[in-house]
């Protein structure tokens, strides 16, 4: 069987043109993190395993999202191994610009993912009967990882 040459070239031409995954975009992994935010956060009593809960179900549900959407370029939990230290959870993002989360955009586009997420508790409680947020402070990232 004998295609047309205008059949012929569009298979060549289509079999040249590079795949969507090669023109795409860098997902947002892949992108360089400036800066990392910390947030320091402090369990009340007895509510350092529920407060943990409550980050993986509630702020990382949300920073999943801003990753996604190429607002964040990571975020993760760190424990404090020390029981009684004077912080028990660090919550560590990544941005993409050196403003972090006081960027206008980034700001916006995260208070709409805050505002489409309702809260999940644990154990019947939110984050004022979990814990407390103690402080943020912004680091610069001076070298990347891999």
């Amino acid at each position: 069987m004998r295609l047309p040459a205008a059949t012929l070239a569009s298979a060549v031409a289509f079999a040249a043109a590079p795949s969507a995954a090669e023109t795409a975009p860098a997902p947002a992994q892949a992108r360089t993190t400036m800066v990392v935010e910390w947030t320091r956060l402090k369990a009340l009593p007895g509510e350092r395993a529920n407060l943990t809960a409550f980050i993986h179900l509630n702020w990382f549900a949300m920073d999943a999202k801003a990753v996604e959407q190429g607002l964040f370029t990571s975020y993760r939990l760190i424990a404090n191994p020390a029981p009684d230290g004077e912080w028990d959870l660090l919550v560590e993002v990544g941005y993409p610009t050196p403003a972090g989360y006081d960027d206008p955009a980034t700001r916006a586009a995260f208070e709409a993912i805050r505002a489409a997420h309702k809260t999940v508790p644990v154990e019947g409680k939110t984050l004022r009967e979990l814990g407390n947020i103690l402080g943020t402070e912004r680091l610069p990232v001076l070298t990347g990882t891999r």
